[in-house]
């Protein structure tokens, strides 16, 4: 099993930053410009006042080693995310359910949101990842991990720009505080 912790800091306050990256009505940037992204196709969405409850299928890709590419082809690297963004909380948690292989693959993680206390946002990603295959789950694990993270640090990037893109146009939503970029 493989655990992974990712630390990240947005420099806006946590109000600004949790509305315009989960909970405004258009999102302010793509998934799908994820290094490993395929598709993205939305199966659910409901929201029920303190919480969202979404579902989408997700489809990717990457390099994998040979022995992994005898048990795993492309066409399996197909999952549904299901996931609630709970406001009160100012948490995302997600749980990842493959296509193939859902009994072997324990895939899950939680996006926690803090106020840093000097106007930035601090997002905390923890995650747990498990391939309970013999010999190929042990190969696959840390392989699959690199993508994982690979993807985490390019949304953050991401993310970042559109904050900043969004709020250079529109300007911050707490423009009342006394607001200076870091």
């Amino acid at each position: 099993m493989q655990k992974y912790k990712i630390t990240h800091y947005y420099d806006y306050y946590i109000d600004t930053v949790t509305k315009l990256l989960m909970d405004n009505e258009e999102p302010i940037y793509d998934l799908l410009d994820l290094p490993n992204a395929a598709s993205i196709k939305p199966l659910e969405e409901r929201d029920e006042g303190i919480r969202k409850y979404i579902r989408n299928e997700w489809c990717v890709h990457g390099q994998m080693p040979r022995i992994v590419q005898k048990v795993v082809k492309p066409e399996m690297l197909t999952f549904v995310e299901d996931s609630v963004w709970d406001r009160e909380a100012l948490t995302y948690t997600a749980k990842i359910i493959p296509h193939h292989f859902n009994k072997q693959i324990d895939a899950r993680h939680k996006v926690e949101f803090y106020d840093n206390g000097d106007g930035r946002t601090k997002r905390v990603l923890l995650g747990i990842f498990e391939v309970k295959i013999p010999v190929v789950g042990p190969v696959m694990e840390p392989i699959l991990l690199k993508y994982i993270k690979q993807n985490a640090e390019e949304d953050f990037v991401m993310s970042a720009k559109a904050l900043d893109a969004w709020i250079g146009k529109h300007g911050d939503l707490n423009a009342g505080k006394s607001y200076k970029k870091l």
